[in-house]
C-alpha cells in the first residue's frame, strides 16, 4: 500500500504543481512533470472548462488540505463579502490558523502544522486554541506554547522554515509571529486560478 507521501506526490503530479510545499514533491515534479499513469507521457488532452474549473478547485482544497465540504462553506460565506468573491475565498482560507501557522514557519508543510495546531502547541493571543480552522485576524500574536519550548524540534523548525511574506511579522525571540494584515491575493504565494474555482462552486 502506498505511503501518504507518495498518494501526496502523485496529486501534486496530477496538477501540476507542489501543492504541499516539501522538498520530495518538488524534487518528483522536477524529474517526473507529467502526469501519473502510463498514458502520462505525451498526453496533452484538451481540457474542457468544466475540467479546468474541477482541476482548478481541486489546487484550492489541495493547497489548504480541507474537503469539498468546507470548500462549499467557504465559498457560501465568501459570496456574502463585499469584495471579489475569489479574492473573499482565498484571503479566508489563508488565515486560516493552521495555514498561518505553517506561513509563520513553525513547521515545514501545513500537515505538521495542523498537527501543531491539534495538539496544543500554539497560543493565539495567549489563548490555547486547537481548531485548525480558527480565523485569525489582524493583529493577533502565534506564539508556541511556553511547555512546548522545551522541545526542542519545535524551535528547531522555527529557525528553519521561516517564509518572508509582507503579511507576517515574526519575532524569533520569543518564538511568535503577528498577522499584520489581511494579505492582498497577489501576496498569497499559491498557483490557483480562483477565478475558475468560483465559476465551478457557482454551478
Amino acid at each position: 500500500m502506498p505511503g501518504k507521501s507518495t498518494i501526496k506526490n502523485k496529486l501534486c503530479r496530477a496538477l501540476g504543481v507542489n501543492l504541499i510545499g516539501s522538498p520530495s514533491a518538488a524534487l518528483t515534479l522536477s524529474r517526473r512533470p507529467n502526469r501519473p499513469g502510463q498514458h502520462g507521457v505525451g498526453r496533452q488532452t484538451k481540457m474542457s472548462p468544466y475540467g479546468l474549473q474541477l482541476k482548478e478547485t481541486q489546487k484550492l482544497k489541495a493547497f489548504y488540505g480541507i474537503r469539498s465540504k468546507q470548500m462549499r462553506r467557504y465559498y457560501e460565506k465568501a459570496a456574502k463579502m463585499k469584495k471579489q468573491t475569489n479574492v473573499a475565498l482565498v484571503q479566508t482560507l489563508e488565515t486560516r490558523l493552521d495555514n498561518i501557522v505553517y506561513r509563520m514557519g513553525f513547521a515545514g508543510t501545513l500537515r505538521a502544522s495542523r498537527q501543531m495546531v491539534v495538539h496544543g502547541h500554539i497560543t493565539v493571543n495567549g489563548k490555547n486554541v486547537d481548531k485548525p480552522g480558527y480565523q485569525i485576524m489582524p493583529g493577533d500574536i502565534l506564539q508556541l506554547r511556553e511547555k512546548s519550548l522545551k522541545i526542542d524540534r519545535y524551535k528547531d523548525w522555527y529557525n528553519f522554515f521561516e517564509q518572508k511574506l509582507g503579511y507576517i511579522q515574526r519575532d524569533t525571540k520569543n518564538y511568535s509571529g503577528t498577522l499584520l494584515h489581511v494579505p492582498e491575493r497577489e501576496e498569497i504565494p499559491i498557483e490557483v486560478e480562483d477565478h475558475l474555482v468560483v465559476e465551478f462552486m457557482a454551478r
